[in-house]
């Protein structure tokens, strides 16, 4: 019996969350049309120097496609992911961001303390705002979109 209340119970659940997750009257959740994607890299430099582990954005501004992300490796590199790993991004005008994980871990699962004065990111941090960055790239169709990210 008690199985059969709990087995209810999630069904309702299931349901619920089924229901909520349809588009609306007006469409607004509706699910952003998969588009082409080209291949998309580049390099992140800071002040001359390559910048590393930090996560990239490329926030379309139509609105009317996904971000691309990526992360820069050792050297700075990084390639744009849209839906499948290393996919690229699709064709368009987008406004970059750029962030630095500044927390590290000492060992798996615990990261280092912060130090006295907080943690200071390696960049400047207008890069990791939507509203405050003023980084601007374009996306063309074919295979030459290798960008220079240069962080000021």
């Amino acid at each position: 019996m008690r199985f059969r209340k709990s087995s209810l119970a999630c069904a309702a659940l299931l349901a619920i969350v089924a229901l909520g997750c349809g588009g609306g009257e007006k469409g607004d959740n509706k699910p952003l049309e998969t588009k082409k994607t080209v291949p998309a890299r580049g390099i992140v430099k800071y002040q001359g120097n390559p910048v590393k582990d930090a996560a990239v954005t490329f926030l379309p501004l139509d609105n009317k496609t996904v971000s691309a992300r990526g992360t820069t490796d050792g050297v700075g590199s990084f390639i744009l992911t849209t839906y499948n790993k290393d996919d690229g991004a699709p064709v368009g005008k987008y406004k970059v961001l750029v962030s630095v994980n500044i927390a590290k871990e000492i060992e798996p699962g615990v990261l280092a303390p912060e130090p006295a004065g907080g943690f200071k990111s390696p960049i400047p941090t207008k890069y990791n705002n939507a509203s405050t960055t003023d980084i601007l790239l374009e996306v063309k169709e074919g295979d030459k979109n290798d960008f220079t990210i240069e962080l000021k």
